[in-house]
This record gives C-alpha cells, sequence and structure tokens, in this order.
C-alpha cells in the first residue's frame, strides 16, 4: 500500500477502501504509485506506469521517465489503480475495482491480460517477481496482509491487517506502515517471524511510497512531522540519519521512491494545485513537474527496484583488460536484448531471457577459459566473436558451470555472454581466467613386468580447461613408442624411463614420466625325490631340488601330503637359492613319517610348491610339482 495524500481516488473507492481515514484498515490504496522499468530499449531513461482519470475513469498509462510518450494500457468502466511493474519490467500488476478489487495482471505493453486474484489488492513485487505481497480491505473475506504466486496459485496468510508499502530487496522482509501505537509509523515486518524493527517513533505520521532503496541502505518516506503539510524524508535503514528533503510549504509531497540507481526520488506533490508527478535528486536539488494535466488525478511516481545491469546489451560489454578476472552479477537486473541468439547448449532450457555480456581482446594468443562459479541459479556461459549482438559466431558454451575453453588470438576481441536457465534469475559469479596446462598422467600394470609380460598403458591425464585431448604420445625408455592406451613387452630386465606427452585440442601440452621397473623372478622345481613305498609308522627323506637362473632368491617350499578330499599341508622349509645359470639345485630336505592312515588308504601322494618371497615369480607353472604316489603298508 502506497501511502499519499488522500483525494480523489480514495473517495472513488467508497465504504469498501475506508484506509485514507482509517490505518488500521488493510492495504487501502491511498498513493496509486507509478513505477519506472529501467530498459536497454530507451537507453536507461525508463518508463513509468501510472493510473490516470483523464478519460473520466482511473485506467494505466505509461510514459517516458521525462513525462513525454504517454500511452494507455487499459480501458476498462472499472478503476484501476496502484499499477506495479514486476521488477524485471516485463509485468504490470493493478487493482481493478468496483465495490471490491481484483488483482489484475498484463504484459508490460498491455497484453495478456489475466486476472489472479479476487478480493485483494496489490502492495508489492517479491524482488525475484514470482510473488506478490497483497492484502484486502475488511469485509472482502480476505483479511490481512497474504502472498500468492503470479499464476494465482499458493495464496498464504503472512501477517495480521495492516498497509503493505514494499518488499525489501534481501527478500526477508515486509514494510509495513501501522497505527498499532496511535500514529502512523513504519515497521520492518520480517517474513519468518522475527522481531518487527520499529524504524520511526513520533507524535507525527510518517508514511512510505515503497520504502527501501535498491540496495536496501536507506528508506525514504514522508511525514508531516514539520506541522505544515506532507513533507519527503530519508534515513538510514535502521531508522538513524533523517534528513528532510522538500520543505515545509504548507504542500502535501507524498509518496517518494527510489530511483533505480538511487540518484532520484519521485514523489506526488499538489504544489502545482492538482495532483501531479514530481522528480528530483536524492539531496532534494532539482525539482522537475513531469505531468501537467488541468484538472487531472497523476498520483505518485513509482520506480522499479532494479535497475537493468550496465553490461545488459551487446553493446555495452563490461570490458576485461587483464586475467584472471572474476564478477558477481545479479541476472534479476538483466534482459534479453533483441536479436540476442541463444547458446546452442542452451536449447533444452529455455528461456534464456536474462543475460549480461563480457569482452576480452588479449594481447598475447593463448587458451582462456570462461564459467560460471557460485552460482544461485541454473546458469549458461557462451563465447563469441563478431561485432554485433546479431552476426556473432560462437566459439563454444556451457551449461551449470561447465567450461567454455578456446584458444584466444592476440588481437582478437572475444564477447561472452553469461544468462539464466529457464528464465531464472539471480546471482552469479562469472570467470575469465588464462586455461592451465593439462594435467598428464598415467598408470600401468602389471607394476611388476617381467620379460614374459605384456605390460598394459593407461592414461589418466585430465584437461582443467575441459576440451579433451589428442591421442596421447609415449616412449618407453627402451627406443619403442606408442600412441593411445598401448600394450608394450620389454625385451630384458632394466629400469625404463617411460613418457607420456599430452595434448588438448586446443594446443596445452604437459608431460608424465615413470620408471618402470622390469625384473624377471623365477625359480624352478627341477627335481622331487619321494620314496616309491613305505611303511606305517617308517620315517623317510623327501627332497625338493630348485633352480633360480636370474637372481638369488630366498624361497619357501611349502609341502602338502594327500588326504580323502584333496592336500594337507604338513612342512614347510626357507631357505637361500642362489643364482646359478647352469642348472644348479639347492635342496630342500623334509623327512616324513608314514601314518596308519595313509596305510589304510594304501598309498599317499605328496605335493611341493615354491614360494619366492617378496616378488611375483614370473613363470609360476614350475614351482609346483606332484609326486608318483607312494605305496603304504601296515
Amino acid at each position: 500500500m502506497r501511502f499519499a495524500s488522500c483525494r480523489t481516488p480514495c473517495l472513488a473507492l467508497g465504504v469498501l477502501l475506508a484506509g485514507c481515514s482509517e490505518p488500521n484498515q488493510p492495504l487501502s490504496p491511498k498513493s496509486y504509485a507509478p513505477q519506472l522499468s529501467q530498459t536497454a530499449a530507451n537507453g536507461g531513461a525508463g518508463k513509468i506506469t501510472f493510473q490516470s482519470n483523464r478519460n473520466g475513469n482511473f485506467d494505466i498509462f505509461v510514459m517516458n521517465a521525462d513525462g513525454s510518450g504517454v500511452t494507455q494500457l487499459t480501458s476498462h468502466p472499472f478503476d484501476e489503480y496502484l499499477p506495479l511493474f514486476s521488477p524485471d519490467g516485463s509485468r504490470i500488476a493493478f487493482a481493478r475495482c468496483l465495490v471490491t478489487c481484483d488483482i489484475v495482471l498484463i504484459n508490460a505493453d498491455g497484453s495478456g491480460e489475466r486476472t489472479i486474484l479476487n478480493d485483494g489488492f496489490p502492495g508489492a513485487w517479491s524482488p525475484d517477481g514470482n510473488r506478490i505481497a497483497l492484502g484486502g480491505a475488511a469485509g472482502t473475506g480476505i483479511e490481512g496482509i497474504y502472498v500468492v504466486n503470479v499464476d494465482g496459485s499458493g495464496l498464504v496468510r503472512v501477517l495480521d491487517p495492516d498497509f503493505i508499502t514494499d518488499w525489501s530487496p534481501d527478500g526477508r522482509q515486509l514494510m509495513i506502515v501501522s497505527g498499532r501505537d496511535g500514529d502512523l509509523e513504519l515497521y520492518a515486518t520480517p517474513l519468518d517471524g522475527s522481531p518487527v524493527t520499529k524504524l520511526t517513533d513520533n507524535t507525527a505520521d510518517d508514511n512510505a511510497g515503497t520504502g527501501w532503496s535498491p540496495d536496501g541502505s536507506r528508506i525514504t518516506f514522508n511525514s508531516n512531522r514539520g506541522g505544515a503539510g506532507q513533507d519527503v524524508y530519508v534515513m538510514n535503514a535502521d531508522g538513524s540519519g533523517v534528513t528532510q528533503l522538500t520543505p515545509n510549504d504548507g504542500f502535501d509531497d507524498t509518496g517518494p521512491v527510489w530511483s533505480p540507481d538511487t540518484t532520484q526520488i519521485a514523489f506526488e506533490s499538489n504544489r502545482a494545485g492538482d495532483e501531479q508527478i514530481f522528480v528530483m535528486n536524492v539531496d532534494g536539488s532539482d525539482v522537475r513537474q513531469l505531468t501537467f494535466d488541468a484538472g487531472v488525478i497523476n498520483t505518485g511516481p513509482h520506480w522499479i527496484r532494479q535497475a537493468f545491469a550496465s553490461n545488459d546489451d551487446f553493446a555495452n560489454a563490461t570490458g576485461i583488460s587483464a586475467l584472471p578476472f572474476s564478477e558477481v552479477t545479479n541476472l534479476l537486473t538483466a534482459s534479453a536484448e533483441a536479436g540476442e541468439q541463444t547458446p546452442s547448449c542452451a536449447i533444452f532450457y529455455p528461456p534464456v531471457s536474462r543475460t549480461v555480456w563480457y569482452s576480452f581482446t588479449p594481447a598475447v594468443t593463448g587458451s582462456v577459459s570462461a564459467r560460471i562459479v557460485n552460482a544461485s541459479i541454473s546458469s549458461v556461459v557462451a563465447a563469441y566473436t563478431g561485432s554485433s549482438v546479431t552476426s556473432v559466431n560462437e566459439l563454444g558454451c556451457n551449461v551449470f558451470g561447465g567450461n567454455v575453453t578456446f584458444r584466444a588470438q592476440a588481437g582478437t576481441t572475444y564477447h561472452f555472454l553469461v544468462g539464466g536457465l529457464f528464465g531464472q534469475g539471480g546471482p552469479v559469479e562469472f570467470r575469465l581466467d588464462v586455461t592451465p596446462p593439462p594435467v598428464a598422467n598415467f598408470f600401468f600394470f602389471p607394476f611388476d613386468a617381467s620379460v614374459f609380460d605384456v605390460v598394459q598403458f593407461v592414461d589418466q591425464s585430465f584437461d582443467p580447461g575441459g576440451v579433451g585431448f589428442a591421442p596421447p604420445a609415449w616412449t618407453f625408455g627402451d627406443g619403442t613408442t606408442g600412441t593411445g592406451n598401448p600394450t608394450h613387452r620389454f625385451a630384458a630386465d632394466g629400469d625404463y624411463s617411460v613418457h607420456l606427452t599430452v595434448t588438448t585440442l586446443d594446443g596445452r601440452t604437459a608431460v608424465a614420466t615413470q620408471t618402470v621397473h622390469v625384473r624377471t623372478h623365477d625359480v624352478a622345481v627341477t627335481r622331487f625325490a619321494t620314496p616309491n613305498a613305505a611303511s606305517s609308522g617308517q620315517t623317510r627323506r623327501i627332497v625338493v631340488s630348485l633352480n633360480s637362473k636370474r637372481y638369488a632368491e630366498t624361497v619357501e617350499v611349502q609341502l602338502f601330503r594327500s588326504v580323502p578330499g584333496g592336500f594337507q599341508q604338513f612342512g614347510s622349509l626357507t631357505q637361500f637359492v642362489p643364482m646359478n645359470p647352469k642348472n644348479g639345485t639347492t635342496e630342500f630336505a623334509f623327512s616324513y613319517t608314514f601314518t596308519g592312515d595313509d596305510a589304510q588308504i594304501g598309498k599317499v601322494t605328496f605335493r611341493a610348491v615354491a614360494v619366492v618371497a617378496g616378488v611375483r615369480d614370473a613363470l609360476p607353472a614350475d614351482n609346483e610339482v606332484i609326486a608318483s604316489p607312494t605305496k603304504v603298508s601296515r
């Protein structure tokens, strides 16, 4: 609810909206304030939506911020009040009233009219443009302050009946004007039930147009504390530092609101005889009248909170002078430019209707990477060359935080689009960096290779730029090379320095080196001496002979005997086996006492297994031998 002078518009609503004289009634339309939508199409001058009775009853109009270009958007036999631009300037909400009021939504050009709620009066848009705070007058069946989605769904009561004037830029509080203490005061009222902050406290009536500045740091309001009509004031967001802007001249200056860039304040005043729209600098200087219709009510200006981003258009792209570059931008303050193409990677996530632009001209040739980090929304980034928004050539794009990496030529200007998917807006951080080199890495198996093994090499390199690799190149340290993920067999034992060279598709390179230790460990059981026959209770000698042709080894020989169902170990012996390339052997001697169980079965079979300590035997097939059965008698 906008607080301003209470003249013909309030009277037109009659008993239904009697809040002009009774401020404890909810959401009475006391100032019918217009709003400014600052768009790229008008060079930042903006459009004001307002209501006027110049054609008999109150209808919705728009005009340029200097008062020119007046266009009528609605023509209805009922009175229409308080048009409110959505934060992005694409829609207007207003109240259409006869006995009760309906909340109506139209596009900014007056098309697409739809009624979203009966028995209510719009008070403020949420900063994200998805909801509207509203109230209803006593007796309408909707008493109190409510929040509703812009499609009319999800109506929720949030506060008791009072006047609502604004929704804080951070989305957490509503600005309420209430007479709960005997006179009108301003209250910052959290939506989560936290304690209310009383911002003004005096015996005068303090009213608000909207309230918070776009950055939330200051508040503008009107008050009769000077004793000679209503005047415009500003103060800090906590209520301190009150400064009067308009003089105590006996006129009523009411409904003050901020310009999107906080350099000006618009208000309505009767200083010209009829209620007309004025604007002044934020320090109270340079007061200018915008409307001049004699005998016509053109009521209280109201600018939207958000000025569109300065780099909203291709031609105004933010120039990047050096890398790395990082900037947080709020896409709620952005729009898509006429003729702007949708990035190819975002066509499945429409619409991309909130975009900003950056440009960069490198001094040296090299790869650069653009991406979105710390985003509060789903986002897209795209890179282009070209001289105009309608003739750009896409170099690459990515969504949901992915990199766009390419090789940038010195002296060429590149353009970067940053946008929200699904029509979303919100803070995102755009980063442009020199692309770091790839990280080369690989593994191979077996790690303990022998001359008998075919070694598999696997490239595990990573490209932080995300463009991918050309086929990798390998040198194996023995005079041979390979590509891809190769296999290789080394002809002799030794230490081989293997190099992997990777090259990204945009020309960045990296090298990884590992040493492959080729060692061929191989012991063999050359003889297994077991008795041909024995009797129960007899102890006999068993000998296992081993040879190691390549290295001296420590070897454990495990001895097993047959039992029903398999073999059972009954002894082991660990010894040093010297290298002997001429078939010399080392004997592992065991003794075994034959048992009655062996005699009952009538035979026993012995099995020997040689295990090299600490290494893998390259040819394990000759490490195990099973002797012929020994006949056992009683």
